[in-house]
């Protein structure tokens, strides 16, 4: 149930949206509609099963005036798999209408350097492709875990200021929204990670706990500097907000011999620093992104006197910093383009002993004028550079596009998956899929 206080925002997002197409008549006159409609069906190469099947609807109206523009992104998305309805009823987000975006931009004002975006928006910081260390302000979207780079919308305030060669952009949160997560065959990628305890746990609770909804706990800010500079574009950042994936506080309590375990799945605050760069030489493009967290620590102290004669002490985020980055480049030529990239710290992972390292490639030949296209993309993931062996998994996923309009999409994809225990792609070595998606835009 929405709480009194997500409901004002939501009621002044529509208050908003009704100044604009009905006390300004030019507005509604002006009103453009655009979407797509997707259909998506995988299935599992081992058993036949049905992996995942949904159909989205997704219409974008737009008003654009001289000083203004309306933008929205309002989406019907349903899944025919029973098991993918009640996971997304148990996400963030549980309703099949979803409005992912709903913005106003008032531009030069109320400064003439200066831009204003007002309302449930995305804000996309970083230069990479798909995955983004540095995109720290709206939360994750990890329903469909294969499709990199999704995030939430977030009611906003961004303002950006104009100052010469140099851009400043300052936003503010005021609501904290967590991660939707995926449904229960790939929770495992994302559970709570359990401490081995040297006695039996007699009972074990699991509860989730989000932020008091007040400023003071549930706000997040951020400001970003941008210059041009030497053909390239240069960035530097600074988040202070909460992680938007759960970390588990352990707490234990004695029964007898044995302890009551209670999970509480929290949200701790992180501050960020970011750095960004992009450019480009000849058919050559690059980028590069750098994020050091300082992450707020985790830790529950028990009383277990009575059990092992001493307390015991768990923590399972520590407050040490550590830094996600990213190294990528792309080349294009007649009918190839390769994309390359190195990452060092997944969205779900945190902590400096938790990042994993992952090279990613896609190659793409485009033949009959731009009708068909067939992509390669891989991922290797690595754990451990010494035990590579041990520590190691890979995801090779080939696509045949077909384009028989300029606005219509067809696409036949295979995933094959294969991994050592310990990494996040093996624990999904059982999921090889084959898959159909349609695509119509208009």
């Amino acid at each position: 149930m929405k709480t009194k206080f997500k409901k004002t925002l939501y009621s002044l997002s529509f208050f908003l949206l009704s100044i604009c197409l009905f006390t300004v008549p030019t507005f509604a006159s002006g009103l453009n509609w655009n979407g797509h409609f997707q259909t998506e069906t995988r299935v599992n190469l081992d058993n036949s099963a049905l992996t995942w099947q949904e159909t989205n609807l997704t219409l974008q109206p737009e008003v654009v005036t001289n000083n203004t523009r309306f933008y929205g992104e309002l989406c019907y998305r349903r899944s025919g798999l029973l098991s993918q309805n009640n996971s997304l009823l148990a996400s963030t987000n549980s309703n099949p209408i979803e409005l992912n975006e709903i913005y106003l931009d008032l531009y030069a004002y109320p400064w003439r350097r200066m831009d204003l975006r007002i309302g449930k928006q995305l804000i996309p910081w970083g230069t990479g492709y798909l995955l983004n260390p540095t995109s720290n302000l709206n939360p994750e979207d990890l329903r469909d875990v294969f499709d990199f780079g999704r995030y939430l919308g977030s009611n906003a305030l961004k303002a950006t200021t104009y100052l010469g060669e140099v851009t400043i952009t300052g936003v503010f949160i005021p609501v904290f929204t967590p991660a939707a997560l995926p449904n229960q065959q790939f929770q495992a990628l994302f559970a709570p990670e359990m401490p081995p305890l040297p006695f039996t746990v007699n009972e074990q609770k699991i509860e989730s706990i989000l932020p008091a909804e007040n400023l003071q706990e549930s706000a997040a800010w951020g400001v970003k500097l941008e210059k041009h500079l030497l053909g390239c574009d240069f960035s530097v950042s600074y988040v202070d907000g909460r992680y938007s994936l759960p970390v588990p506080k352990i707490t234990l309590t004695p029964v007898g011999e044995k302890v009551d375990l209670l999970c509480e799945l929290i949200h701790p605050r992180r501050k960020i620093i970011g750095f960004d760069l992009a450019g480009a030489y000849g058919g050559l493009g690059f980028w590069s992104e750098l994020a050091y967290f300082f992450p707020e620590e985790v830790k529950v102290t028990s009383d277990l006197t009575a059990i092992i004669g001493q307390h015991m002490e768990i923590v399972t985020l520590k407050d040490t910093p550590y830094a996600k980055y990213l190294i990528g480049m792309d080349y294009s030529a007649d009918h190839l383009y390769f994309n390359g990239q190195y990452l060092h710290g997944f969205p779900q992972e945190q902590g400096k002993d938790k990042l994993g390292d992952y090279f990613l490639g896609r190659l793409e030949f485009t033949l009959n004028d731009g009708k068909i296209k067939i992509p390669f993309n891989a991922c290797l993931e690595i754990r451990d550079f010494d035990k590579f062996q041990e520590s190691f998994a890979i995801l090779f996923s080939p696509e045949i596009c077909f384009y028989p309009e300029m606005n219509t999409e067809i696409t036949l994809s295979l995933r094959l998956i294969d991994g050592k225990s310990g990494t996040n792609l093996g624990k999904m070595k059982d999921w090889d899929e084959i898959g159909l998606k349609i695509k119509y835009s208009f």
